[in-house]
């Protein structure tokens, strides 16, 4: 989410969220005080669902300043998009998030692109596609040279779009899945998982769930916990995979207590759609056994 600003020379301003993951507005308002005489790219996002600022909020900001242009990035919520008042200059999502799709992201405009010069380089989306196919065999074979190999490009893949700053456009295969996508059957398979796992996680006492309802995200079900890295190793070996979403930076922390907080205790389980409502209870169940051990 950084480096595409790094990459165009723009400098980066981190402000502060709240715990419940809502923009700290005071800290806000005062960076934007500070930079009033520049042009702001004001990036920001529901995490998980979380209103990160309302629609209210957004208005007083526009009419207040004249010089921020708002982009809102609903990876965590496109599919259950909601009508908004607030209408952003601009707004994204990726959808490889979401399905099995090697590449692809979506953009909506409210004002002109200034640039819509774009690559056609599909290097990253086949050398993607190749780690998803070698992944599925190891899936179906059991053969760990082929998830030392998947692995391996996964983990290196991102470096050929990590050094062009070039946009590209989504490939006609991930195009073609795109379109043919039950986006609606995925999302009540994903908002019948998360809730099975959010009942599951919240008996525990020692389990932070963040997400306080399945009809507001589902990209996963996070969740903060104490020992956060030994309790992800544990349920590694049992072949359960908790993600750690993103890392942050030393800049970002120093910037935000609650987001180094978050970065440091939280792991977000799997609740998509290649999963039963079955996998979900032993999931959730074998998570709340590993963390009341630890």
């Amino acid at each position: 989410m950084i480096l595409p600003f790094r990459m165009y020379g723009h400098q980066l301003v981190f402000y502060k969220y709240n715990e419940n993951l809502s923009i700290e507005l005071s800290d806000l308002r005062s960076l934007l005080q500070k930079n009033k005489n520049k042009t702001i790219l004001f990036l920001y996002m529901d995490y998980f669902g979380i209103k990160a600022i309302s629609d209210s909020e957004l208005l007083e900001l526009k009419q207040a300043n004249n010089n921020i242009v708002f982009i809102h990035d609903s990876t965590h919520t496109f599919l259950n998009s909601t009508k908004t008042i607030f209408k952003p200059d601009y707004i994204l999502a990726s959808a490889r998030k979401w399905i099995n799709i090697p590449d692809g992201g979506l953009l909506w405009c409210n004002r002109k692109l200034k640039n819509q010069s774009f690559t056609n380089d599909t290097s990253f989306a086949y050398k993607r596609l190749e780690a998803q196919q070698l992944r599925h065999s190891f899936f179906n074979t059991g053969d760990k040279t082929l998830k030392t190999q998947y692995r391996t490009i996964f983990s290196t893949v991102s470096d050929i779009i990590d050094n062009d700053p070039m946009p590209s456009r989504m490939t006609s295969y991930s195009f073609e899945i795109l379109k043919k996508t039950d986006f609606e059957t995925i999302k009540k398979i994903r908002q019948n998982n998360a809730s099975v796992l959010i009942n599951i996680l919240s008996s525990s006492q020692r389990i932070q769930v963040l997400q306080i309802s399945s009809s507001v995200s589902n990209l996963y079900v996070p969740f903060l916990v104490d020992n956060r890295n030994n309790v992800q190793d544990k349920l590694n070996k049992i072949g359960i995979f908790n993600t750690i979403i993103w890392p942050i930076s030393k800049e970002q922390k120093e910037a935000c207590e609650n987001a180094k907080y978050v970065e440091k205790h939280m792991l977000a389980a799997p609740c998509d759609q290649r999963y039963t409502i079955d996998d979900m209870k032993y999931i959730g169940q074998e998570i709340v056994r590993v963390v009341n051990e630890e």
